[in-house]
């Protein structure tokens, strides 16, 4: 249901490059990356507040931007900071959501509302932070969409409203809705996702199914070469799961390393590094600007 092919979109200092992904219905796919790696941005290019400079991002099949009024008709999208009404209660503001947005479920909302403990009474500019992050997530999900795009749904959020949304993104994902989310926290994304994406810098580091993460511990090997051009061409020659750092390469594979020793054998290498990790470690070494 979403998919992007390579997408190419420069905003300030961020930016996302050459991106490709896929999330069909029933599927969560959780963006898991530092601030500023480019998480936001991706999700304003799909919910089509962003034009794409290069590539093609597309919900439904229609293109994310010439179409963004027909895609909503069917996809809901959660900023990570919702922009509530200050003078309206949560009622009030539930009620304006529904008259603007033809997918509104009132009887979904009033379920949601006692699971995530969301107080309707209140005006908005008296909230808290977790108030008003719990009052945009129940209006978003109170929606009977087939698409969710949700920026960092568990910032700021309790444990106990933590554990609400994660049924609530279960039941979603058990009806094939089809879920984008973002997150700087591994856990949050093992609980919630069926599959995981690595984003670091703007580009996709790793991506691979929550299952595999379980199934063995990652091998990853430090690689420096003796130039940025060499290391550059290893890049290009094994093209999956690699990360370049100048000179450096970092590779995560789950399988037996002599394929990589093949393929090194063709380069001059300075130094390897290399051993079994933890998946967590593994994963959250990505997001350093320094290699551990």
């Amino acid at each position: 249901m979403i998919r992007c092919e390579n997408i190419t979109r420069e905003f300030d200092e961020d930016g996302v490059f050459d991106i490709s992904l896929h999330v069909k219905g029933g599927e969560s796919l959780g963006l898991l990356g530092p601030a500023g790696a480019g998480k936001s941005v991706l999700l304003r290019v799909l919910s089509g507040q962003l034009a794409a400079d290069e590539g093609s991002a597309s919900i439904f099949g229609l293109d994310c931007w010439s179409k963004r009024h027909q895609i909503f008709k069917k996809a809901v999208y959660a900023p990570a900071s919702p922009a509530l009404e200050p003078g309206l209660t949560g009622e009030e503001y539930l009620q304006f959501f529904a008259q603007y947005h033809g997918l509104f479920n009132p009887q979904k909302a009033r379920d949601l509302s006692e699971k995530m403990d969301v107080s309707l009474t209140g005006r908005c500019a008296k909230m808290t932070h977790e108030d008003r992050k719990k009052l945009g997530l129940l209006t978003a999900l109170s929606m009977d969409a087939d698409v969710f795009l949700l920026d960092e749904p568990m910032n700021g959020l309790s444990i106990m409203a933590k554990n609400a949304l994660v049924d609530v993104l279960a039941e979603i994902r058990g009806r094939d809705a089809a879920i984008l989310m973002t997150s700087h926290v591994l856990e949050e994304v093992r609980r919630t996702c069926t599959h995981v994406a690595i984003i670091r810098r703007g580009r996709l580091v790793v991506t691979q199914p929550i299952a595999s993460l379980s199934l063995t511990r990652q091998k990853v090997y430090h690689i420096t070469f003796q130039s940025p051009t060499e290391a550059a061409a290893f890049a290009s020659e094994w093209e999956s799961g690699v990360e370049l750092i100048g000179s450096r390469a970092l590779v995560a594979i789950p399988a037996s390393p002599q394929p990589l020793l093949r393929t090194l054998a063709r380069y001059e290498v300075v130094d390897l590094i290399g051993g079994r990790e933890d998946a967590e470690e593994g994963f959250l070494r990505f997001y350093g600007d320094e290699l551990l």
